[in-house]
């Protein structure tokens, strides 16, 4: 079929042209951000690390090959424009300069998301209503055959816009991911306080986990901790089971995504019996993580049973020590600051005494938390549900 001028001019200007990605971090997480996009993309002067993450410099297929690929950051950024606006009607004129119908596609809905930091245009709301009426209005101008954008403010589906401004210096990005990166399309159970999946990865990178090691998820809830290990020993992208927002792009190539997601599929393995063991007192987030296990063909890797961590022995499960991954309850879900720290003081007794040799990571609320433990511990700062945490990582 012959090309439309439109589609010759995506395909000169996007997808042939290299352009400007921003992979946005959580707080601790751009280092490892960093070294996993050198492990994809070698060439150290095109990867940068900058305030709230990682920018790096490659074609519309890095970025597909980032999404499905990356396990630490929280969603991957196309810069399109930059410029300086002091006020609505310098802010106006260049975003009429910038060609929408290489952005966004016929039908798809948009929102806008901005943040303003020591500009004049201070007002977020005020600069989102802005920029989707000038995209409106430049779709108006244009002929019917390029297209138009049929909605807007509509959030979870269509394409998503942000605008960032700090010194009247303005950024505009295109949402690449969608939902957030941690979310790699395989959990199905999500209980009280769940770890994101990229924390998860970010902890047992820290804790130098490895397919070739054991892991017990002694108190695993939802399994943040197990399906992440279980995705990196089978070598499972974490973005194969999900979909993104770039597949709404006018430069989305099917053919080569699904081309992509067939290679990693080839480069994936199958263990022949389990290394990892899932264990939980809640039988209703086991028979959910089992479901989970089952249907998307983690059985070789993981094991889900009913125990009191308590009560675990490990040389049971394994002959060789690895890494015990905890993540216990702690605040509303336990109750006073004294019950919290008994439970803490008995986590270390049975660490001490069952899993010599064995690495552990926990997370808990109050680094003092971790002064009756027998070993010494390297710690990581988290962020999550909104609490300012701590991971606790030493050998035993």
């Amino acid at each position: 079929m012959k090309k439309t001028a439109l589609e010759k001019r995506i395909k000169r200007r996007i997808t042939a042209r290299e352009h400007l990605f921003f992979a946005a971090c959580a707080p601790g997480l751009k280092r490892l951000c960093h070294r996993e996009l050198t492990q994809r993309m070698p060439d150290p002067e095109k990867i940068t690390m900058i305030s709230g993450g990682v920018e790096f410099t490659g074609t519309v297929e890095d970025c597909y090959k980032a999404n499905l690929h990356l396990r630490s950051p929280s969603r991957i950024t196309m810069r399109i424009a930059k410029f300086k606006a002091e006020n609505f009607r310098a802010l106006e004129k260049k975003l009429l300069e910038i060609e929408w119908e290489l952005f966004l596609k016929k039908g798809v809905p948009f929102s806008c998301d901005a943040v303003a930091r020591h500009c004049r245009l201070y007002h977020s709301d005020a600069i989102s209503e802005r920029v989707e009426k000038q995209i409106l209005d430049y779709f108006d101008q244009l002929p019917p055959e390029k297209g138009a954008i049929i909605d807007r403010r509509l959030h979870g589906i269509g394409q998503r816009i942000l605008i960032r401004g700090e010194d009247d210096r303005f950024e505009i990005s295109l949402d690449s991911s969608g939902e957030g990166l941690h979310k790699r399309g395989v959990k199905k159970y999500v209980g009280a306080a769940p770890l994101r999946e990229n924390l998860a990865f970010a902890l047992l990178s820290a804790a130098e986990y490895s397919p070739d090691l054991p892991l017990i998820d002694g108190m695993c809830g939802s399994g943040s901790f197990a399906l992440e290990a279980a995705m990196i020993t089978q070598n499972i992208p974490p973005g194969i089971f999900r979909s993104f927002a770039f597949e709404l792009w006018p430069c989305f190539s099917e053919k080569q995504w699904q081309y992509l997601k067939n290679q990693a599929g080839k480069e994936m393995d199958t263990p022949t019996q389990p290394t990892i063991f899932a264990s939980d007192l809640d039988s209703q987030c086991l028979e959910a993580l089992g479901r989970t296990v089952r249907e998307f063909e983690l059985s070789s890797t993981i094991q889900v049973f009913q125990s009191d961590f308590f009560d675990l022995n490990p040389g049971a499960l394994s002959s060789t020590p690895g890494v015990v991954a905890l993540n216990p309850p702690y605040g509303k879900r336990i109750g006073a600051p004294e019950t919290i720290k008994g439970l803490f003081e008995q986590i270390g007794r049975k660490l001490a005494s069952d899993f010599k040799g064995w690495t552990v990571v926990i997370i808990m609320p109050d680094r003092h938390l971790a002064d009756s433990f027998s070993f010494h511990c390297k710690w990581v700062p988290l962020f999550h549900g909104g609490l300012d945490l701590h991971a606790a990582i030493g050998k035993i």
